[in-house]
């Protein structure tokens, strides 16, 4: 017969059921058992609850987590994870589970098995069948093991790596235990028994994935990562106050890692190019709906929902001889990674110029490569490079990989540069310009346009449209002259021209840019291709 405090609660003896099975469920078993709960909870949740001082001796995690009403939904996850349910049944290994209530887990944006990045990529069948199962598993064991800390006691301050690498600690404010870095609070301890207590909090704690930089300020406009912590950011970023780059309107505003994950406000967003699967493109776009119209490089940084930085995209390259990103997006999540590792992992990351430069320190930790950057703007840093993984470029060409090369060209900044790939030596390449030069509107559609129809602009400043000088334009054309090339790749969505005369437009655009910049006598009118 069931204790009479337990056959109150319907929830909590379906969680007792659920913890008795010794494999994990299926995935439509778990989705039915998370809908169930999905209901109003009863008035006094919390079932046979010791007091903050009560241990339970000769008792362990796994015969108690199911008893709390409260956290039935987390609970019950718990034993669909050999590894966390194993472990909360031994006795010799101590551990702290933080237990989101379940307020907490029906609140969720998306449910514990899902990820944005498996919808980018698979669809909406991401979750169907024994591949879409596998999925789902493994996002659950993520979200499963964020929530476990193998220690216990746990000190106040003393920071641990939970099972899936994050590090947490908790602090004493007002009274209340909170769980940092997202400051979630600690409402009760459920259980305290010979292996670990069981904490229930009121929100989702624990950020996507382990930053070594998460708490690092971030300038939300421009996606810039700075040696500073977010408690005390620096007084201002260089590179919006530089006159290629702008403040918003309402002023400064910094973010970190730590904190877009805590909020859930970021995701990327995964494309592959329609025409050569070897490309992918990696966005940001914010969870919520955009407040505005404006283009994503100059949405407002506080007021209206934004992407974090500029509005880039990074370029994933698979070449016959490893992986290369081109650019990057400051925002770096599990999806991502996932991404990525699924195509291969990375080879080198390599990136145009400052304003692309953001968090490339965290996803040359996270991926395990080199970064390279120009030299000559080396100026615009804002991290140190304590483990050696920039290589500062200073010759006018550089080869990353076979048929990959990295081409200084100047302009926008001293060391903005293009990225050439060519897998045939004998057919032309494919250039990845970002905003060295400009993919324009005018350039896409290509049938009877009438003389003096520009393909690419060329700008000191593109959001405040400052132009380049003749000589500067000259130099962007004479990097490139000696390379071949039919496809062009902007860096933003939406900038790909393909066509066999490309080479010519851009001497073209060049041409024309200046001679309606009123500069008749530039030394470019002389240039053929």
């Amino acid at each position: 017969m069931l204790p009479a405090s337990l056959s109150a609660y319907p929830s909590a003896i379906l969680c007792l059921l659920l913890a008795a099975s010794a494999d994990p469920r299926p995935l439509r078993d778990i989705i039915k058992a998370f809908d169930i709960h999905q209901t109003p909870l009863l008035s006094n949740p919390l079932v046979n609850m010791p007091s903050d001082e009560t241990v339970s001796t000769g008792v362990i995690i796994s015969d108690v987590i199911g008893k709390t009403q409260a956290i039935a939904i987390f609970s019950g996850l718990t034993r669909d994870i050999d590894p966390v349910s194993g472990r909360l049944d031994d006795a010799s290994q101590n551990a702290t589970v933080l237990a989101p209530n379940n307020n907490a887990m029906k609140n969720l944006k998306r449910k514990p098995w899902e990820d944005p990045g498996d919808y980018n990529t698979f669809g909406a069948e991401a979750y169907k069948g024994q591949d879409g199962e596998d999925r789902a598993h493994k996002n659950l064991r993520r979200f499963v093991e964020r929530h476990i800390v193998p220690e216990s006691p746990w000190e106040e301050g003393k920071k641990f790596k939970t099972l899936d690498g994050n590090e947490v600690w908790w602090e004493s404010k007002d009274g209340k235990k909170k769980i940092q870095p997202a400051d979630v609070e600690v409402t009760s301890i459920a259980d305290k028994v010979a292996n670990g207590e069981v904490w229930v909090l009121d929100a989702i704690t624990l950020v996507n994935m382990h930053y070594e930089s998460g708490d690092l300020s971030i300038c939300f406009t421009c996606g810039t990562q700075f040696d500073a912590p977010l408690s005390s950011p620096p007084k201002n970023c260089p590179i919006c106050d530089d006159p290629r780059q702008y403040v918003p309107p309402t002023g400064q505003a910094w973010t970190s890692l730590n904190n877009e994950a805590s909020t859930s406000s970021q995701r990327n967003e995964f494309i592959t190019d329609p025409h050569d699967p070897r490309i992918h493109y990696i966005t940001t776009t914010p969870t919520a709906p955009s407040k505005t119209n404006m283009p994503a490089g100059l949405s407002d940084a506080t007021t209206i929902t934004k992407q974090l930085g500029i509005g880039e995209r990074a370029i994933l390259l698979q070449t016959e001889h490893g992986n290369v990103l081109w650019d990057l997006v400051a925002w770096l999540d599990d999806g991502t990674k996932d991404f990525i590792k699924a195509k291969g992992g990375l080879k080198a990351i390599v990136i145009s110029h400052p304003h692309f430069w953001t968090t490339h320190l965290e996803w040359a930790r996270c991926f395990g490569c080199p970064v390279y950057l120009q030299e000559c703007d080396k100026e615009w840093l804002q991290r140190e490079d304590k483990n050696n993984v920039r290589t500062l470029v200073t010759q006018p060409t550089y080869t990353i990989l076979p048929g990959v090369t990295l081409i200084r060209a100047g302009g926008h900044f001293p060391g903005s540069s293009f990225l050439h790939w060519s897998d045939k030596p004998s057919k032309p390449g494919k250039l990845f310009i970002a905003d060295t030069m400009m993919s324009v509107p005018s350039g896409f559609y290509h049938a009877d346009r009438l003389p003096g129809t520009t393909s690419f602009s060329f700008m000191w400043a593109y959001p405040n449209m400052i132009p380049l000088p003749p000589d500067a334009v000259l130099g962007i054309w004479k990097s490139i002259k000696d390379f071949d090339f039919e496809e062009s790749y902007g860096g933003f969505m939406g900038q790909n021209v393909r066509r066999k005369d490309l080479k010519v437009k851009v001497l073209e655009s060049a041409k024309i840019f200046l001679r309606r910049s009123g500069h008749e006598k530039a030394a470019i009118y002389e240039e053929t291709v």
